[in-house]
């Protein structure tokens, strides 16, 4: 602040003292105002300082002050008043109307942004059109050579739309750790994320940088704690952090972990997929094999929860970076293949589909084995559920073959495999068969794991369910109760998927001629 008596030659602490000394001496008939005031209260040490004053105080600010008495100011929706506005400065507002009404719509009705956009209209070369067609592609991005003159603060300055935009923001004043986060903010979907939930992917041991953030203005929240951007702010975090796969490292890290929780679930998976959703759109690029596995490893993810929209949008990314010869290996080709026959719906399309993929690999090393044994296994069940058991047969025994030749069957893949395998058998009339794989399965998963994880249950309810097909009721009940031990215990805190578990079970016993006559859940309480 300059006061007009200010000398020359004052040091910093001399002006200060003589402009706190006037400023103490205002009434409560005086109103001071302090205008962008965006800082958190515990950064800007005079704070304490100027709220002793006597005067009215009144601060305009986007920093979440929550102590004190405020007022929010949100942003005008009424397209008639935001287009009044575009007419003050752009005087053949009314000939493009349509035109202007969608510029408006795309910097996100931000009455700065609009105003920029109408003095380029009536002072620039561009017309209607071309603005709107350049600032639907490079949002805040948009660079024009054209120079704008604003009135902001007292202050005249005359500068590109880009260079107001961002000034306005001033992403520069954040700390590099906060820049970090903006960065990897900007995949968020639009509804939010927790707090809590978007920490933990970041890695981050506190939500103070976070709540900084939001108490700067910088982050929006709600009452239940979740982030999101503002989408003008996304699109200069965007134009200015450049998020990449190698920066977002750790994000994308998390999320692949997350994906990659054989088992186990999460409430928030519509929030995750619409994240990766946005990393896909989003992300530079700038390390492949590491995105391509990002890609490879969320998919099957998506699949357990029918979340085709995701899984379209990546056979879509990965159709596009493989049509390059030197990107990519073999491998990632056929699991586009596979990943296309998971979707198909035609019979026959998938079959050669699965086939195709298992065509790319020529030579099978231990690199490869699991994801050759995986074809086989979809291989075999297309072929399973379109009536040739004597083809199934042959692939499901290749794949399982596959995983003992190369000691996999520890791994995750082998309970689906070996477990549609032994229901294949038991449907052929060979269920003592189908039996001693799953028994030897449940010795293998009790070795590598414990024999109180998901696995181990899905693997007990599978041989449950061979034995209630046969007729053997009490070795049913004893592997059911074993499975519904851990299904118990794990889903401890989701008592709908138990009961979900106990109806479907349940549905089995009358289709196989049995009348349980109460709930299951009794049954196998017996």
């Amino acid at each position: 602040m300059d006061f007009i008596d200010d000398l020359p030659e004052s040091t910093e602490q001399e002006r200060f003292q003589r402009h706190n000394r006037f400023l103490r001496s205002l009434k409560s008939d005086t109103l001071l105002i302090i205008d962008n005031f965006n800082v958190t209260a515990t950064q800007d040490s005079f704070l304490s300082v100027v709220l002793k004053y006597r005067c009215q105080i009144l601060f305009t600010t986007r920093s979440k002050l929550d102590e004190y008495c405020t007022l929010p100011l949100k942003e005008i929706e009424d397209m008639n008043a935001l287009f009044q506005l575009a007419s003050v400065f752009y005087s053949e507002a009314d000939t493009y109307r349509a035109t202007v009404e969608k510029i408006i719509e795309t910097v996100h009705s931000h009455t700065f942004a609009v105003e920029l956009a109408a003095k380029l209209l009536e002072n620039g070369i561009s017309t209607p059109d071309q603005l709107l067609t350049r600032l639907q592609a490079e949002k805040a991005s948009f660079h024009n050579e054209d120079k704008i003159k604003i009135i902001k603060d007292g202050q005249s300055s005359k500068a590109t739309y880009y260079s107001h935009i961002h000034t306005l923001f001033s992403l520069y004043t954040l700390s590099l750790e906060q820049q970090d986060i903006m960065c990897n903010m900007c995949f968020l979907p639009s509804t939010g994320i927790s707090a809590r939930i978007f920490a933990k992917w970041l890695e981050l041991p506190t939500l103070n940088e976070i709540n900084d953030l939001i108490e700067t203005g910088f982050v929006q929240t709600t009452t239940r704690r979740t982030l999101s951007l503002h989408p003008m702010i996304q699109e200069i975090t965007l134009s200015e952090t450049k998020p990449s796969v190698t920066r977002c490292h750790i994000l994308l890290d998390s999320l692949q972990k997350i994906c990659l929780m054989h088992g186990m679930e999460v409430d928030y998976y519509k929030k995750l997929f619409q994240t990766i959703g946005n990393i896909i759109v989003l992300i530079e690029k700038d390390d492949i094999p590491k995105y391509l596995l990002f890609l490879e490893n969320t998919f099957p993810y998506m699949d357990n929860y029918n979340y085709h929209k995701g899984m379209n949008g990546i056979i879509q990314e990965l159709t596009g970076l493989l049509k390059t010869k030197n990107i990519g290996t073999d491998s990632d080709r056929a699991l586009l293949l596979d990943f296309q026959a998971t979707l198909e719906t035609k019979p026959e399309k998938a079959i050669k589909l699965e086939k195709d993929a298992l065509a790319q690999i020529e030579n099978i090393t231990a690199d490869n084995a699991r994801l050759v044994s995986n074809l086989h296994a979809n291989l075999g069940g297309l072929y399973r559920m379109n009536g040739h058991p004597d083809l199934a047969r042959e692939h499901m025994e290749k794949s399982i073959s596959l995983l003992d030749q190369f000691n996999l069957l520890h791994i995750n893949d082998s309970i689906p495999q070996i477990a549609n395998y032994a229901m294949f058998l038991t449907e052929q009339q060979e269920p003592e068969r189908g039996i001693s794989e799953l028994q030897k399965l449940s010795g293998i998963i009790k070795e590598y794991h414990s024999d109180d994880c998901l696995d181990y249950a899905k693997v007990q309810e599978t041989l449950g369910t061979i034995y209630l097909m046969t007729a053997n009721l009490p070795q049913a009940k004893t592997h059911f109760k074993r499975a519904f031990k851990i299904y118990e215990k794990i889903w401890a805190d989701e008592p709908e998927m138990i009961e979900a578990k106990y109806r479907e079970i349940q549905e089995l016993y009358p289709q196989i001629g049995f009348s349980i006559g109460k709930t299951l859940s009794g049954l196998l309480t017996k």
